[in-house]
């Protein structure tokens, strides 16, 4: 069973502010930006290690619409970290919590 878990969701902002909510978002949860494509659409991040679970890597790529961008959200394991069982499971819930976390930003 793969450890990555996707999500995707419509933004009816701009790429530009569908970007710096993603940012805002990012820096609250204190993850590390690991690289930006230069236009923004792409960020490689890195999640901040908690109590109960290890660093996810994560990428957001942020792509215009007609009317507003499409977001995708990836969270998996950290390449320096063990696998576990349950890590799919955790992870789409992740991804799902950072996406409703962005959401709630955009507004």
């Amino acid at each position: 069973m793969s450890s990555t878990a996707t999500t995707t969701f419509h933004s009816n902002a701009d790429a530009a502010t569908t970007v710096a909510a993603i940012q805002q978002v990012l820096a609250t949860k204190k993850s590390t930006v690991l690289g930006q494509a230069p236009d923004g659409s792409t960020i490689d991040f890195q999640t901040k290690k908690t109590l109960f679970n290890w660093e996810l890597l994560g990428r957001a790529i942020v792509t215009p619409a007609a009317s507003g961008s499409e977001v995708q959200l990836s969270l998996d394991v950290h390449h320096n970290r063990p696998p576990a069982l349950m890590d799919g499971m955790k992870n789409k819930k992740a991804v799902e919590k950072l996406a409703g976390q962005i959401q709630t930003v955009i507004g």
